[in-house]
């Protein structure tokens, strides 16, 4: 089935179905792709609002939460 025919779940579920390492691949592949037609000033502002973040979590105005958990609540708004 050509891919244009196919629903994002359908290729979602396609590429869990394969080994971790290829799934990574493909991850970084679309990450560098999305990130290479991106706004060239993007970086500089998230490099910015890293700065501030990290300046916040020294200053105890701050915490981190585990990737787990901001997955699930990520989940949670998209109604999975």
């Amino acid at each position: 089935m050509p891919i244009m025919n196919r629903s994002f779940s359908e290729i979602a579920e396609e590429a869990m179905t394969l080994p971790q390492r290829d799934q990574l691949r493909l991850a970084r592949t679309l990450l560098e792709k999305a990130e290479a037609c991106g706004d060239l000033g993007a970086d500089a502002a998230w490099e910015d609002e890293i700065e501030r973040r990290i300046s916040r979590i020294d200053a105890g105005l701050a915490r981190g939460r585990p990737f787990e958990e901001v997955l699930r609540a990520v989940d949670r708004r998209l109604g999975k």
